[in-house]
């Protein structure tokens, strides 16, 4: 909403040499106005959206790329999605609603997190019509309603769709860089989106956009110091740990008076049932919003690459996270207090490259008890203290 026109108007006079300027008489409620100071019955930040006044320092079509509305179409698992989390909190500098179109868990958690305004369910009948004829009518009256549309997809058949039924501006940017390209993942997207113009830094690294900044954890929040919390599973079998590894980690803790908690997701149930057979507990979740209270109540994390550490990395949880065939120069989770543990092999990462580990694959096998504990203990030293 803007206000109208001012009651008191003088006409417009340019001004002498140096700079032109518009120069005109107001009344003392109009100059608190102009000067960005809310009305009485609003604060200071809603007095600026009602009257979309564009602040200091940004021209007019800054102004209205703030006060446009983003799309985003992603198509990934847990992982991808997590690392476009310091995007996404990037492009808030640009738009002031943002929605994304995921699988539905994800786009729970993101609004959960307050990344995201609104989720639309990448499982729902209508967006699988976008891959052919005719095009439901609901995902049209979707995308009607922003201004700029963002794919995160490899699909340019899916950009070619999308362009044919709405006139938002439409951008593909590829979810990961191609797989022998040294860079990581999220460093990927920010230089892609500074290149499209959709942001003012391709620098990912700027603090503003990580968990160090909103997400970083509140030493007002209760947090049980014993607490571990341990996930043994991954979104693929080639770069779990050996589970008898896990279970050896877990009994040296409790050793030391820590309380090692197991957790679990309903597409393990192989290492659920062996977990459970060894007479330890495990915790499953069929919400991530409920993994999310679980690993804030924790002081630690132990994992596998895989989408669950990176999101408890980016919660800002002290993890440890163990790497095999998977490059950490690629997938490292991001967070402030992350310790990855990665033997230095000969071998080139091959996860992404080949059909299938090794026979033998020395990369999971020398990654020892010990090194992963010696990792977990300088990040729980540096955090609470040895124990």
């Amino acid at each position: 909403m803007s206000f109208g026109p001012l009651s008191l108007l003088v006409p417009h006079f340019k001004s002498f040499d140096p700079p032109a300027a518009n120069l005109r008489f107001t009344t003392h409620k109009e100059s608190k106005i102009r000067r960005g100071i809310p009305q009485r019955g609003t604060t200071h930040k809603k007095s600026k959206i009602r009257r979309e006044i564009p602040q200091r320092g940004t021209t007019r079509s800054e102004h209205s790329m703030k006060n446009a509305s983003l799309l985003i179409i992603h198509q990934g698992a847990l992982g991808d999605v997590v690392l476009t989390f310091p995007a996404i909190m990037a492009l808030r500098q640009k738009f002031s609603r943002i929605d994304i179109l995921c699988q539905s868990q994800l786009g729970n958690l993101a609004v959960k997190l307050g990344l995201i305004d609104k989720s639309y369910p990448l499982e729902a009948a209508y967006f699988a019509t976008l891959f052919s004829e005719p095009v439901d009518e609901k995902i049209k009256n979707i995308m009607a309603g922003y201004s700029t549309i963002l794919l995160f997809s490899f699909a340019a058949d899916l950009k070619k769709s999308v362009s044919q039924i709405t006139d938002s501006r439409c951008f593909l940017i590829p979810p990961r860089p191609p797989a022998r390209v040294q860079i990581h993942v999220t460093e990927s997207l920010f230089k892609n989106l500074f290149d499209c113009g959709l942001l003012e830094t391709s620098d990912s690294n700027d603090k503003r956009f990580t968990c160090q900044g909103k997400f970083s954890p509140d030493t007002a929040r209760p947090i049980d110091t014993s607490k571990i919390l341990i996930h043994p599973g991954s979104g693929s079998i080639r770069k779990r740990w050996p589970l008898t590894n896990f279970l050896d980690l877990a009994d040296r803790l409790e050793n030391r008076g820590l309380q090692p908690t197991f957790v679990g997701g309903p597409a393990e149930p192989d290492l659920i049932e062996e977990i459970r057979n060894q007479d330890r507990q495990i915790h499953t979740f069929s919400e991530l919003t409920d993994l999310v209270d679980w690993l804030e109540s924790t002081s630690a994390y132990i994992g596998n690459d895989s989408g669950v550490s990176h999101l408890a990395a980016f919660l800002g949880i002290a993890s440890v996270i163990i790497f095999g065939p998977s490059d950490p120069v690629r997938w490292k989770p991001l967070g402030p207090r992350v310790q990855i543990v990665h033997p230095e092999l000969d071998c080139q990462s091959c996860f992404e490259i080949e059909p299938e580990n090794c026979a033998q694959p020395e990369c999971l096998a020398n990654a020892s008890t010990e090194s992963v504990l010696s990792a977990f203990n300088q990040l729980y030293k540096a955090n609470f203290g040895f124990k």
